[in-house]
């Protein structure tokens, strides 16, 4: 593959992350794991359907996808290990990063919720999270 195809993909990732950065949050401190995993996943779909020539409507959709499919995810880290679980939802999240992306491959790009729209509402929804359910989290799985 053409490094300039690689640092294309690699700017929109960028670019994704920045805009949920600018207009939301990227902690899980503030939005639990949907601001970390969700946004990595988003990050991941639109890239990898850059590289597959999306256009950029579909790159918009696969990020959409990417995030829409994390929202409310909470923070679990067992044992105050905050590396589990994100270990394996960070492998998840490749998956459906890659399945985004072939959705929206498979499309004209068009869909009814707007990337924008995703990234209000995780904010809304990371707000509405109980501390003990973010980042530094006291419930859930981080209880055992």
């Amino acid at each position: 593959m053409p490094e300039k195809r690689i640092i294309r993909a690699l700017a929109t990732a960028g670019l994704i992350g920045a805009i949920v950065k600018h207009n939301a949050s990227i902690s899980g401190a503030e939005v639990g794991c949907q601001g970390e995993i969700g946004v990595a996943c988003a990050m991941a779909a639109a890239a990898v359907n850059q590289i597959f020539g999306g256009s950029p409507n579909q790159i918009e959709y696969a990020a959409e996808m990417g995030l829409e499919h994390h929202l409310g995810l909470t923070c679990d880290p067992v044992c105050g290990l905050v590396q589990i679980p994100c270990i394996e939802r960070n492998a998840f999240a490749a998956a459906r990063a890659m399945d985004a992306n072939m959705y929206a491959c498979l499309s004209d790009g068009r869909h009814n919720i707007s990337f924008d729209k995703v990234v209000r509402t995780m904010l809304e929804t990371g707000h509405d999270l109980p501390s003990l359910y973010k980042e530094t989290s006291t419930g859930g799985l981080a209880k055992d």
